[in-house]
């Protein structure tokens, strides 16, 4: 897998990122307020998001919601590779100057905004053709909520949902009930960068 290394920063399947020693990235922590909901950094299961989207490649022009978007690496690959326009919504919005820095260094733009899961009606995820997320099922009590978000994007002829997570159990909990009742598509996926991700990719076809 092609990357790049220099003093601040990291390429990993042609997305770059900051490090937390970067200038643009010390200057955004000394102004910004503190992230919330584990914001604070970027998570692994991103890259197997990636990963999956290099070999499943999305329709070009494809709007894509990004869900707890963080710090959008795979809105930033889905913008940069693949012509999609990209929503991430994220229910801390102090995540969003990290995602525009990030998104402003691979020149793409990435819209957002701020929402918690249950607040995103259908009307809300009928505008979008895909539906992506990374590490969204951390807590117990947001299977639940995640399972009737699912529900309602199905409902709103979301045409793809892809979820990937390193195997929590309320990711599997989630990832079960959409087999069961959407023949939802569960596979291993195993990605080095400067470390090893492992976990799974939730693929839900609404036909």
């Amino acid at each position: 897998m092609p990357s790049a290394k220099t003093k601040h920063i990291r390429d990993y399947f042609g997305v770059r990122t900051l490090l937390a020693s970067h200038p643009d990235m010390r200057r955004l922590k000394r102004m910004s307020k503190s992230t919330e909901l584990h914001g604070n950094k970027l998570w692994g299961s991103a890259y197997l998001l990636i990963d999956y989207l290099q070999e499943n490649p999305l329709p070009t022009a494809s709007k894509v919601l990004d869900l707890g978007c963080g710090w959008g690496l795979a809105s930033i690959y889905c913008a940069k590779y693949m012509d999609a326009i990209v929503t991430g919504v994220d229910a801390d919005p102090a995540v969003f100057p990290y995602l525009s820095l990030i998104a402003s260094h691979n020149h793409v733009h990435i819209g957002t905004f701020c929402a918690h899961f249950d607040e995103l009606s259908i009307d809300t995820l009928g505008q979008y053709d895909v539906i992506i997320a990374s590490d969204v099922c951390f807590w117990d009590e947001m299977s639940q909520s995640i399972f009737d978000l699912i529900q309602r994007a199905i409902n709103a002829n979301i045409k793809k949902i892809i979820i990937t997570d390193p195997h929590r159990p309320p990711f599997i909990a989630v990832a079960e009930a959409c087999i069961d009742e959407y023949f939802a598509e569960l596979t291993p996926r195993d990605v080095t960068t400067n470390r090893r991700h492992q976990g799974s990719v939730l693929v839900i076809e609404n036909a």
